[in-house]
């Protein structure tokens, strides 16, 4: 097998370890009328009704296991999508938009936060929730319009925002965000998490819509001034953020509910473990490095090429999320970015090693692809066909340079979001 098949193995089986289907029978079972999630026993029978809700780009796949596991002990329940085509027995589906809100986004919203409006004391819901709420559903503050939303979440995606900041703001302008989605509802609530963030940090996952928050009107704000977009934004959005400072308007809650439970059930580290396991059944010697893979993807990039030249190992294993500055108008993501930068880094030092980095939702960016991978054979076609790969850089067109070469990974969507992961594999 050559380390472009071992990469993709690798990769592949990390990526099925973080499926729905393929972890939540282990973490949530029922017994006669006892559920039980990671050892916590909920007696069903204690509540009038039980109703299932979700958002994010795994809340389908989350919601057939769930049904798997309740089936007629479910009373009703609605999730948000990025695709509503396939339909579920119990539970309704409705479409949102991503990675920028539409109309869909918060037309879904408002069935959602109607629906757990409708919810009594004596109620129970399950909440399925993972990346990619924050853009499938949206109810943003008056007078905030739709375009203005659409324009302030285009300038924070294209000026290298991390997830952090994107969620500080998000939360401020939003009527469901930061606790509040929580606040509306009566009911008991259980949450199921599949993570997209590093640290598994709940004030930030999803724009945690049932958690609490920890940033400020002043820190959304502080956050935009930094880096240079605050300026940019639509005025109705400068006014809100000014209006909140001013206490004018009400701050996000900053305490979670006592009544609303959060179980992290996946997450970047269980997909990094499960790739670990990958490449040592390959034989291997490989390491998960320490180095979160995070910020401007450039400078991340030079890390991971610089940790991988000084290791002994055959194989580095990198997780996380980075950020692009978006320069040009071509099409890709920070993961066929990342995959561009090292196939210049290969052709230039004449380096000899394997690299793929894919984003495990299967979508990178403004295209249909996951990520790229990169290796030797790959500057032959370069030199080959005398491509410039600084031009393709340049104009933020790593899916058509990567497309050019045969080097994208290709999975679609994949039902689950657990971030990003890298594979660095020495060539002999």
């Amino acid at each position: 097998m050559s380390p472009k098949e071992k990469a993709k193995k690798i990769f592949t089986d990390a990526l099925n370890s973080s499926l729905p289907k393929n972890f939540m029978p282990e973490y949530c079972k029922l017994d006669g009328s006892i559920l039980t999630i990671d050892s916590q026993n909920y007696n069903l029978d204690l509540y009038r009704k039980i109703y299932i809700f979700g958002s994010g780009k795994a809340a389908f796949t989350m919601a057939q296991e769930i049904e798997n596991i309740l089936g007629q002990k479910i009373y009703k329940g609605l999730v948000i999508t990025p695709d509503a085509s396939v339909k579920l027995q119990y539970i309704k589906v409705i479409e949102g938009s991503h990675p920028v809100p539409t109309q869909k986004s918060i037309e879904a919203a408002k069935e959602l936060f109607a629906m757990m409006q409708g919810c009594e004391d004596e109620d129970l819901y399950i909440y399925l929730l993972s990346g990619g709420s924050s853009s499938l559903m949206e109810l943003p503050k008056e007078p905030i319009t739709l375009q203005e939303l659409q324009i302030a979440t285009s300038l924070m995606l294209d000026n290298g925002l991390d997830i952090m900041q994107i969620n500080s703001v998000r939360k401020h302008l939003s009527n469901i965000k930061g606790g509040l989605l929580a606040q509306s509802c009566k009911a008991s609530g259980i949450v199921l998490v599949l993570s997209d963030v590093i640290d598994n940090d709940l004030y930030s996952i999803g724009s945690a819509p049932l958690y609490a928050d920890k940033s400020s009107f002043y820190d959304a704000k502080q956050v935009l001034e930094e880096t240079n977009v605050f300026h940019k934004m639509p005025q109705s959005i400068q006014n809100v953020l000014d209006e909140g400072i001013k206490s004018l308007l009400q701050e996000t809650p900053k305490r979670a509910l006592e009544r609303v439970k959060h179980y992290i059930l996946s997450s970047n580290a269980h997909a990094l473990v499960a790739a670990k396991q990958s490449a040592e059944n390959l034989g291997l010697h490989v390491e998960i490095s320490k180095e979160p893979m995070l910020g401007d993807v450039r400078v991340m990039v030079e890390k991971m090429y610089q940790e991988f030249k000084q290791s002994d190992v055959e194989c580095l294993l990198f997780g996380g999320e980075c950020t692009v500055h978006v320069r040009g108008n071509g099409k890709g993501g920070r993961n066929q970015h990342a995959a561009a930068l090292i196939l210049q880094n290969l052709c230039k030092n004449d380096a000899s090693f394997t690299f793929l980095s894919a984003g495990t939702d299967g979508i990178d960016g403004s295209s249909h692809a996951a990520g790229g991978i990169v290796d030797t054979a790959c500057c032959v076609k370069v030199r080959e066909e005398k491509i410039d790969i600084e031009s393709f850089i340049q104009n933020s067109d790593s899916f058509h340079l990567l497309e050019r070469i045969d080097a994208l990974v290709m999975t679609g969507a994949s039902g689950t979001n657990v971030a990003d992961i890298a594979i660095l594999i020495k060539e002999y």
